[in-house]
């Protein structure tokens, strides 16, 4: 059975073809979602499965509990140029760490690849 991650690629990859993914893994406590390390990658097919990512994303190792996604295009399509994906994803890390609530613009996903989203928490 295929998880949200593949499903989620697969559509992605049909609207789009290949992209720039900024990759933002996540540590979860009850009250907060901390991003801990970041990538990007440039996809250029739909054929990773769930277990693979997850492989590559352990290999930065360090903890986490979930990742976001984001995509990235130029403008005419297709990933980005390495100087503008490396400048774009200082922006995400920064927008994430304003409002972690911008991990929903992306797509959230736990350590099983399922989809998921947070909310706002009372302090």
């Amino acid at each position: 059975m295929k998880t949200d991650f593949e499903h989620w690629l697969a559509a992605q990859f049909a609207e789009t073809g290949p992209f720039t993914i900024f990759i933002l893994l996540v540590q979860i406590t009850s009250t907060r979602a901390v991003p801990s390390r970041s990538s990007y990658a440039h996809l250029i097919g739909d054929e990773m499965t769930w277990p693979e990512m997850r492989g590559l994303l352990d290999s930065a190792r360090t903890p986490w509990d979930g990742v976001a996604f984001f995509v990235g295009l130029g403008h005419e399509g297709g990933p980005l140029p390495d100087p503008v994906a490396a400048r774009r994803l200082k922006d995400v890390e920064a927008d994430v760490k304003a409002d972690p609530l911008t991990l929903n613009r992306g797509l959230f996903f736990d350590r099983e690849g399922r989809h998921m989203r947070i909310d706002e928490t009372a302090a």
